[in-house]
């Protein structure tokens, strides 16, 4: 079964519970990751302290790219437990795949939100 496990804790599993951020690779190379609840305050504080030391400007992510690469996460977690190589039952497939299902679902349906004007 797949699981994804955040990449800077190496203990939660967060397959339907991801965070985006970003971290700074080398001297100017940004990279998005996905990390677990508990990690994602210091992975954006780590980013931006590398930003502010590396000489980048540091520039908050917004909502809406969050959640739009959160909605890439999920997918690419359902294509993953469909991928025919897996040899899962029915059964096994939906219960793992439910609480992907749900975080996509929310993820979706706040991305269809419009954006309020001042």
């Amino acid at each position: 079964m797949p699981i994804y496990r955040c990449p800077r804790c190496l203990a939660t599993d967060i397959s339907a519970d991801a965070h985006p951020t970003r971290v700074l690779r080398g001297a100017i190379e940004v990279q998005d990751v996905m990390v677990c609840r508990g990690c994602y305050r210091a992975a954006e504080l780590e980013f931006r302290i590398a930003c502010e030391t590396s000489g980048l400007p540091y520039a908050p992510q917004s909502i809406r790219e969050g959640l739009r690469r959160l909605a890439f996460f999920y997918r690419d977690r359902l294509a993953a437990w469909s991928a025919p190589e897996l040899l899962v039952d029915d059964a096994d497939r939906d219960a793992a795949t439910r609480p992907i299902r749900v975080a996509l679902e929310d993820v979706e349906r706040r991305l269809r939100l419009a954006v309020l004007e001042p």
